[in-house]
């Protein structure tokens, strides 16, 4: 059964962005079993909390050991014979997995206090198959005393997956004074069932920040109980860790993110050539207000500097007042010289108001964003332009599906506005990656990865066969060149690598996680998947995969299988393989379109393949010992 690699946190809206040019739609998948994936795990993006710099008046982080003195935890639905769904307690950060079914958003729950203690609750449950009826999962806490405060503030880490009920109707965190009558709050308001863009599909954020004013029955109360109460069919889990109750502020400006799409419609490349720079970038930023007061004369103040510091650009973006819990997405175009200087940039977010000298947290106040202007390369991925301290990634790669160890693609999504003559790619290889796997890389148009379920069809231009060497490992990366440099013409393209595994030797990619990106920014196609979905979007994050347009890309001086020689070409059919060094070989025969389709092995010096069964064609045979490679191209008449 195929491992689905949707990652982590989608990008959230942006109001007013101009969309690229895009030809696809996310595919909805079943929920599945799978084997376990390797250790990934993204981060949340920046999302709406309360102040850390406010003191709460009561906190629960789950560091004894279990419910705490006075909780309850119940499943008032599920029939006798079934296994409940109640909240348990555990200080294992990946407890979790036997209920995300593989899905690297939820994998492990990331709370940072998690292996302190925290509760959750599996509604997956190990089932096979969805249960006839739902549970009723309800913890209940003793009572809390919030007397003397007029305003109540909950706050908590929580991670929550959704399959069969909407959480925004079915979870709900609700509040009484006697235990009996309750009030119901939506802790995920928007959140629902469909395919996984975290907030408000699927998952959500992992950790969410969820912030509940609850000042409505609990304000000045003596006696407060919450309950955490989750009705639900077939879901994945429910974790929740670091509740606090606190005062809410007068005044309290969160900026949740800030962006920089150089065109548009989301998109933040880590890197682009001077060449294809615009003369406006898409910016702005998403605030909210968690104060009691309403926010005036608000305004978003961006300012792009390069690696010296120097401010090469900056607009001012004016938004209207921000009720208290309302949000509202600053959008503008910044003018930049050009051409813009190679080099890093930094673009600086902040915000003011008129009581921002009264903001409760300053510190959430400003954002940044990063992006390089190269020479000749082109990536979505930001792996050493990003700070260190905010760069997080992950990898997939031949071992990550199920069935699918060769010609599994990855493919980004690149916009050009002038002519480039590309000549290779660079592709950043996973930890996991090992010595005699190989690649090919591609450029296609997007019409080519239409379909669904997805035939692609043939690429643009793409690389002969590029084997990894222990010198590529050490490097972290391997860049591969064309067969001949092909000149693009401005639109839309996805620049992709095809993986294989060799023998037992895996390959792996870079998946950039530090800037959540558009669904379609980075795509994966499976040459093997029993529904028939091939095609799958909505990644969020960026594949370590680089389009280039220098002449020297692609020299490879690592060590290769010597002696190797193959004749005739142009042949009709029959083409001899000899080797100098007798010992055990392995051929395989690939078409243009990547596609293995003669294989064979031969213990000894020499041994005769007939490729007159397939179309005339440009073929490449790679001969291999095992450990090393040699790859050449014969022409069949």
């Amino acid at each position: 059964m195929l491992k689905l690699y949707l990652s982590a946190a989608a990008f959230t809206a942006m109001v007013g962005a101009t969309q690229a040019q895009q030809h696809h739609t996310l595919l909805k998948t079943p929920k599945q079993h799978n084997p376990a994936w390797p250790a990934m795990h993204p981060p949340a993006p920046t999302v709406t909390a309360a102040s850390a710099a406010r003191a709460a008046f009561y906190s629960e982080d789950f560091s004894d050991g279990g419910l705490p003195a006075g909780w309850t935890t119940v499943d008032d639905l599920t029939p006798g014979g079934q296994t409940p769904v109640n909240f348990e307690w555990s200080n294992d950060p990946g407890a979790v997995t036997v209920a995300s079914l593989n899905w690297e958003q939820i994998l492990t729950f990331l709370a940072p206090g998690a292996s302190n203690g925290y509760l959750w609750a599996n509604s997956d449950r190990g089932l096979t198959s969805a249960p006839t009826t739902n549970h009723l999962t309800r913890l209940t806490t003793g009572a809390i005393d919030c007397s003397g405060q007029p305003s109540v503030l909950l706050t908590m880490k929580s991670t929550i997956g959704v399959y069969d009920n909407d959480a925004d109707t079915a979870v709900k965190v609700r509040v009484s004074t006697d235990g009996v009558n309750w009030t119901n709050f939506a802790p995920f308001p928007c959140l629902k069932t469909g395919n996984p863009t975290p907030p408000c599909e699927r998952f959500s954020y992992n950790p969410q920040s969820v912030a509940v004013n609850i000042s409505s029955v609990a304000a000045n109360q003596s006696t407060v109980y919450l309950q955490f109460q989750w009705r639900g069919g077939w879901e994945y889990y429910w974790a929740i860790d670091d509740v606090e109750l606190s005062p809410i502020p007068e005044n309290e400006l969160v900026m949740d993110y800030g962006y920089t799409s150089q065109f548009g419609g989301g998109y933040e490349f880590g890197r682009v050539p001077q060449s294809q720079m615009l003369s406006t970038i898409n910016v702005g930023a998403s605030i909210s207000n968690f104060g009691l007061n309403t926010q005036e004369n608000i305004t978003v103040n961006v300012s792009l500097k390069n690696s010296g510091g120097t401010e090469v650009a900056s607009t001012s973006i004016n938004l209207p007042d921000i009720q208290n819990a309302d949000t509202a997405v600053a959008d503008a175009n910044l003018t930049i010289p050009l051409p813009l200087p190679l080099g890093l940039y930094t673009a600086h977010f902040t915000v003011t108001s008129d009581a921002i000298g009264q903001d409760d947290d300053p510190s959430n106040n400003e954002r940044y964003r990063y992006f390089e202007v190269t020479e000749d390369v082109y990536g979505l991925d930001g792996v050493g332009v990003y700070p260190d301290s905010i760069q997080s990634h992950s990898q997939a790669g031949t071992a990550s599906f199920a069935d699918n160890t060769q010609d599994v693609r990855f493919l980004n999504y690149v916009e050009l506005h002038e002519d480039m003559t590309v000549t290779g790619v660079t592709m950043l290889l996973g930890a996991s990656t090992e010595v005699g796997s190989f690649f090919i890389a591609t450029v296609a148009d997007t019409a080519a990865y239409t379909l669904s379920p997805a035939t692609p069809g043939s690429p643009l231009v793409e690389s002969d066969i590029r084997v990894i060497t222990e010198d590529d490992i050490a490097a972290g990366e391997a860049s591969v060149a064309f067969f001949d440099p092909y000149t693009l013409s401005p639109g839309g393209y996805f620049v992709g690598v095809k993986l294989y595994q060799e023998g037992e030797s895996d390959v792996y990619i870079v998946d950039d996680n530090t800037v959540p990106q558009p669904g379609m920014a980075s795509v994966l196609w499976t040459p093997v998947d029993p529904d028939n979905n091939y095609l799958y979007g909505g990644n969020g994050t960026a594949w370590g995969v680089r389009l280039s347009s220098s002449a020297t890309i692609g020299i490879q001086e690592a060590a290769s299988l010597q002696g190797v020689t193959m004749y005739p070409s142009p042949t009709n059919g029959p083409v001899e393989i000899r080797v100098e060094n007798p010992g055990k070989m392995n051929v395989e025969v690939f078409n243009a379109l990547g596609k293995v389709v003669e294989t064979a092995s031969f213990n000894g010096t020499r041994t005769t393949l007939d490729l007159s069964g397939n179309a005339a064609g440009i073929y490449t045979v790679r001969v291999s010992d095992g450990a090393r490679a040699n790859v050449q191209r014969i022409t069949l008449k």
